[in-house]
């Protein structure tokens, strides 16, 4: 789904004049006299998340101090960051991070909370988690950082060089651990940004750590038995990552997706790849390897019919434009697997203000659906 700004006049003590929205999208507007949380508003009308996700080849979560201003790139440790950057390994989303540990689910929890992985002593050191797809799966770099200068350096060396290139002495940055296909899910939280992701998002991070930490208690007989029972899971609390309406919103690594109104149990499931895909597929706002609208509704029905093995599969995503409608091409080269996929544009409906009379200012979002979807 993808969303095109409209215009409002300031809100008074009545309704303003209706911004330019068809009379599809005004007829689901809430009441004049109604201000809802846009995510509630979302999901009673039925908003589809389906293409709304993060198209990058990497995410780069910085631990930032709370409060985080709106947006998180206005002050502190990320002013005059962009959202996203492009970095060696390629077009890489920036996001601030309030880690907590690592929670080993056949053991203790691992490292300190807060922190990412790599502490080191000195108060003022910034760490970085640098999470890259490569193929498909995902390579991590954990880096520490000397303060908010050496946070910029650490990104300039990676705008010229790949994370695996050496490190020159005195950089202001080190490297502290290198990971493959890590198990992290990255939960929006910033509530200065959405109340939404505020108050919800929070909530699932809280009650996630919960999950884990409840499995790690158990005793090896009885975590074979229950999901994420093995490996080590990371919970990322971090800032805006756009589509507030679908609160909680939430990224699992290392397979990429981005979900909406996900429940603590489900990213449990999700993880260990024990949900029925096609049952979670609705959810999926798209796989951080396709462009934003069309063809990540294309490849998240691929998700739908394939399930999880599609997440063991290097994929290259392909489409054109016919207009209202897309023809996307989803290939597995390695597994001598391709699928074509029609999409069409759907409903318009409207993306409203959170908590404001009427929902307004809103925009319009357009959902799209799949036509045809076959194997070649």
């Amino acid at each position: 789904m993808a969303s095109t700004p409209a215009t409002s006049a300031p809100l008074g003590g009545t309704r303003p004049p209706m911004p330019p929205l068809s009379s599809e999208v005004l007829a689901l507007l809430p009441a004049a006299d109604e201000m809802p949380r846009c995510a509630v508003h979302a999901a009673d009308i039925g908003v589809d998340p389906g293409g709304t996700s993060i198209c990058a080849d990497a995410v780069a979560l910085v631990e930032v101090p709370l409060p985080w201003p709106k947006p998180v790139f206005a002050g502190g440790l990320l002013e005059g960051f962009m959202p996203m950057t492009d970095l060696a390994v390629g077009p890489t989303r920036v996001l601030a991070a309030v880690p907590t540990a690592s929670y080993d689910t056949r053991g203790a929890v691992s490292g300190r909370p807060g922190a990412l992985a790599g502490d080191t002593s000195h108060t003022d050191t910034v760490r970085v988690a640098l999470h890259c797809r490569t193929g498909a799966g995902t390579k991590s770099y954990q880096f520490a950082a000397d303060g908010a200068a050496g946070l910029r350096l650490l990104f300039a060396h990676l705008a010229r060089r790949m994370p695996t290139e050496p490190i020159p002495e005195h950089a202001g940055f080190v490297l502290t651990g290198v990971g493959r296909d890590e198990r992290a899910v990255l939960i929006c939280t910033q509530g200065s940004h959405d109340v939404c992701c505020g108050s919800e998002g929070t909530r699932l991070a809280a009650d996630f750590e919960a999950v884990l930490r409840a499995y790690s208690s158990q005793s090896d007989d009885v975590a074979d038995n229950l999901p994420t029972s093995t490996g080590q899971v990371t919970v990322y609390r971090v800032s805006h990552t756009g589509g507030h309406r679908f609160a909680p919103t939430a990224m699992t690594l290392p397979d990429g997706r981005m979900w909406a109104g996900i429940e603590a149990g489900e990213l449990a499931a999700v993880l260990d790849r024990t949900a029925d895909a096609a049952v979670m597929a609705p959810r999926c706002r798209g796989w951080w390897g396709a462009p934003t609208g069309p063809p990540q509704v294309a490849e998240r029905a691929v998700f739908g019919h394939v399930g999880w093995p599609l997440e063991d599969m290097a994929r290259e995503i392909r489409f054109r434009s016919n207009g209202t409608s897309w023809d996307v091409e989803v290939s597995a080269a390695e597994a001598e697997r391709t699928w074509t996929v029609s999409v069409a544009a759907s409903r318009t409906v409207p993306t409203i203000a959170c908590r404001t009379l009427g929902g307004l200012p809103a925009k319009p979002a357009t959902e799209f659906e799949v036509t045809e979807l076959r194997e070649s």
